[in-house]
């Protein structure tokens, strides 16, 4: 029989003629329950690793460390995660990173749904109302989707539906962390009330001509020595550069944040 700290072990209750036979079922009770807890808290465990694995199998190469740096981890953090050999250093998920990941990946992790649910909001539709796209100017009609065009995708349950909208990736403007195709759910920031907070992955627009013409994208919020700054989510040479929001552009050019990333939906 295994000991369990903390408890009395079978051996010991049959070298002892003191104990009353309903307190020898107790502690064997006692000992069942924490035998079946054990177990299931190693099968959760463990179903979640091989959920991790198989989501970073399937994003390919370079997953792993796209994945650290979007839940702030060092470079070795998913690697401990992972570990199960003997004597490995070993690190568990909290609830708050599982959660992320599931952001990450587009996918829901086990035992995610039902539990980690962080408000009552029921589960609605939002409108995919239109297109990103890095460093591309579009004529509104271009940018946002007619009637006919637009689809729905499901709310997340944290906010209103109603403060929540949809739009659809064109291009390669987040392959860090999205592929084309893929769509955004995402918080009307004016309409919650909030401010864009320091590594938020943020909806850009900038206007021109009287807002007649529009580039539309996402990008990380992150704060310099300088002031904040938009920095991308693609591995394109051609959308590296950061949009600091310090200095004074181009007096025709208007730069606003209207929202900011709740969910990423996998194109199937």
């Amino acid at each position: 029989m295994t000991d369990f700290a903390g408890s009395i072990s079978m051996g010991e209750i049959c070298d002892n003629r003191d104990f009353k036979s309903s307190e020898i079922r107790d502690i064997r009770d006692i000992n069942f329950r924490v035998s079946r807890e054990n177990g299931r808290m190693k099968d959760r465990r463990q179903e979640i690793r091989d959920w991790l694995q198989a989501e970073l199998d399937r994003k390919g190469y370079g997953a792993k460390g796209q994945l650290a740096k979007f839940l702030g981890l060092r470079n070795d953090g998913i690697t401990r995660i992972l570990n199960t050999a003997p004597g490995k250093e070993i690190r568990e998920v909290k609830a708050d990173e599982l959660v992320k990941m599931g952001e990450f990946f587009g996918s829901t992790p086990p035992g995610l749904t039902g539990t980690l649910t962080r408000s009552e909001a029921p589960i609605n539709s939002v409108k995919v109302i239109g297109r990103i796209a890095a460093n591309t100017w579009m004529d509104v009609d271009e940018m946002d989707f007619g009637f006919d065009d637009i689809e729905t995708v499901p709310s997340v349950g944290d906010y209103p539906a109603a403060w929540q909208f949809g739009l659809l990736i064109s291009g390669n403007c987040l392959n860090k962390i999205a592929s084309n195709g893929d769509r955004l759910v995402c918080l009307d920031l004016a309409k919650a009330g909030l401010d864009a907070q320091p590594d938020d992955l943020v909806i850009v627009e900038r206007s021109k001509f009287s807002g007649q013409m529009i580039e539309r994208t996402a990008k990380r919020l992150r704060q310099s020595a300088k002031g904040f700054e938009l920095w991308p989510e693609s591995n394109d040479p051609a959308h590296q550069d950061p949009i600091p929001l310090y200095e004074d552009g181009d007096d025709d050019i208007e730069l606003r944040i209207v929202g900011k990333v709740l969910w990423i939906l996998r194109k199937p």
